[in-house]
């Protein structure tokens, strides 16, 4: 038997799941927050069998990991990766992307925005195979312009109940939490009591609440009271909440961090569930309205906007607000364009040096383009 078996073993082919893959010779990192240690990692299958000696073990394949990281996979807690997941055409199938930068979880449907119904999404991305695990959010931004449009007022009991109906629905249908973007329209428009509604109902199914938090700077109630508020989401509701790519933006709110982390700490001290998420770069992407307008000359949506622009007095209002924002972002030199679609020569390049061709006040030029469609800006 003994020799049959060998034979076996010599010609029979090795199944996938039954292949042994060790990596060798790098520094472990075993995602609980301890040191790294340098370990040999055995995987069989798509399964992690053994952290440490590996000498028994008779390998398909050896990777020497000498001078690497070895480490779980990464969670990106905030990606917009969820619409290119689902898409056959956006470059995203199978999440190679994703993995080549160590990502293995995103969660999706972040700032408030993203499908309503999450059960038609997941079939989408199922559709498409995924390369990695995919966490929904119910976002609500999206149910409340679903439900109030863009208007900027507080809901009915009835649009509440709505809303309310919207939110448990995402859960049930196998959501991991809410994200709001109260930063944005028409998530500003909603008061901190419709979001601590609603998370009450997130928090029947263990979720947790994501927020683009009302300000990070000096646009409306002011950054401290915006990461307050999220903060006290997570008291009175009793969820977990995460500040989404908690930040100090720009030069009037430079060295807040400090006030931030000291108002983490304490909630923390008082047993609420707080935590961040933040990219490592200084630059971050938004649209050009959501940087410069005021919240309220957008109530109504768009063509609600561009009447509002038409009236000289109501312009001159809307003018001051974006000078006030564009020195919230620290000038038209600290503008530059992403994506513009009516015009695409103009990607790449800043505002003031757009508005310095045209021989126009940098707000002139960001008055125009935002009348002749979205622009996105970094």
């Amino acid at each position: 038997m003994s020799s049959i078996f060998a034979v076996g073993l010599v010609f029979a082919p090795v199944e996938a799941q039954d292949r042994i893959t060790v990596i060798e010779n790098g520094r472990v990192l075993d995602g609980s927050g301890n040191p790294w240690k340098y370990a040999n990692v055995a995987i069989q299958g798509d399964r992690i069998v053994r952290i440490g000696d590996t000498e028994d073990l008779r390998p398909d394949r050896v990777i020497d990991a000498s001078g690497l990281y070895v480490t779980p996979g990464f969670i990106d807690v905030h990606s917009h990766a969820g619409s290119a997941l689902a898409s056959p055409w956006l470059g995203l199938k199978h999440a190679e992307p994703l993995l080549a930068m160590g990502l293995t979880t995103v969660f999706v449907n972040p700032d408030g925005g993203g499908p309503v119904d999450q059960a038609a999404q997941r079939e989408m991305l199922l559709a498409e195979g995924l390369g990695v695990n995919v966490a929904q959010l119910v976002p609500h931004g999206s149910i409340r312009r679903e439900v109030i449009g863009s208007e900027d007022r507080h809901a009915s009991e009835a649009e509440m109940e709505r809303m309310r109906s919207l939110v448990i629905a995402g859960m049930e249908q196998g959501a991991w939490g809410m994200s709001s973007g109260t930063f944005y329209v028409p998530g500003s428009y909603a008061p901190p009591e419709e979001i601590e509604e609603l998370a009450r109902d997130v928090a029947r199914y263990d979720g947790t609440y994501t927020s683009h938090y009302r300000d990070e700077s000096t646009y409306s109630v002011g950054l401290i009271a915006a990461v307050d508020e999220v903060i006290n989401v997570g008291r009175v509701a009793e969820l977990p909440v995460v500040l989404t790519h908690v930040k100090a933006l720009g030069p009037l709110v430079w060295g807040f961090g400090r006030a931030i982390v000291s108002r983490v700490d304490r909630a923390r001290e008082e047993g609420i569930q707080v935590f961040a998420d933040q990219y490592p770069y200084t630059a971050s992407a938004t649209g050009l309205e959501a940087a410069l307008l005021p919240r309220w000359s957008q109530a109504g949506g768009r063509d609600a906007l561009l009447t509002r622009m038409a009236d000289p007095e109501t312009m001159a209002r809307i003018r001051e607000g974006m000078e006030a924002g564009l020195e919230r972002r620290g000038g038209a030199d600290r503008i530059q364009f992403r994506r513009y679609e009516p015009d695409s020569t103009i990607e790449g390049r800043l505002l003031s040096e757009l508005a310095e061709e045209k021989g126009q006040d940098p707000i002139d030029t960001a008055v125009e383009l935002i009348r002749g469609g979205g622009v996105s800006i970094v």
